[in-house]
């Protein structure tokens, strides 16, 4: 009986070092797709080409966005363009992003990370952080600036 208690503990121990191990790849996968996001539209249209044909040569279509960009991620990794985001200029480690396609809620802690960190405003696939662009911000402080002063006026 003794056996079976510490096999049934290494069964656990090993059950939760795979789960942590999937769900580390899985937000390293979010995580490029969202750096590939914001980076591939920061490139000029030659480079976003040259991302677009080697993404191609690993993956000739893709299931949504996420995957999609999952793939420019492979494809920037391998063509040494670094990511676009504020101090974090690589990319993850990930062979297969289509395979590791990460859950709504996990691009979207990151999507959201990112966005409050460095108020970026990015959206993928329809995910967004729910926060206002900071164009839409500093337009409506603009509009308020300017009612504040037509009051003042009156």
């Amino acid at each position: 009986m003794e056996y079976f208690f510490w096999a049934l503990g290494v069964g656990l121990l090993l059950l939760i070092v795979i789960k942590y191990r999937e769900a580390k790849s899985k937000h390293q996968a979010a995580a490029n797709a969202v750096f590939a996001k914001y980076t591939f539209d920061k490139l000029v249209e030659d480079d976003q080409n040259r991302v677009k044909e080697k993404a191609k040569e690993h993956c000739s279509s893709y299931s949504n966005e996420l995957v999609e960009y999952a793939w420019y991620a492979v494809a920037m990794s391998e063509l040494s363009i670094q990511s676009a985001i504020p101090d974090n200029p690589n990319w993850y480690k990930t062979k297969t992003p289509d395979v590791l396609v990460p859950s709504e809620v996990m691009v979207k802690a990151v999507i959201t990370f990112i966005n409050r960190t460095y108020d970026l405003g990015i959206e993928l696939g329809g995910i967004s952080s729910g926060r206002a662009s900071k164009e839409i911000r500093d337009a409506v402080a603009e509009l308020d600036h300017i009612d504040n002063k037509t009051d003042q006026k009156v």
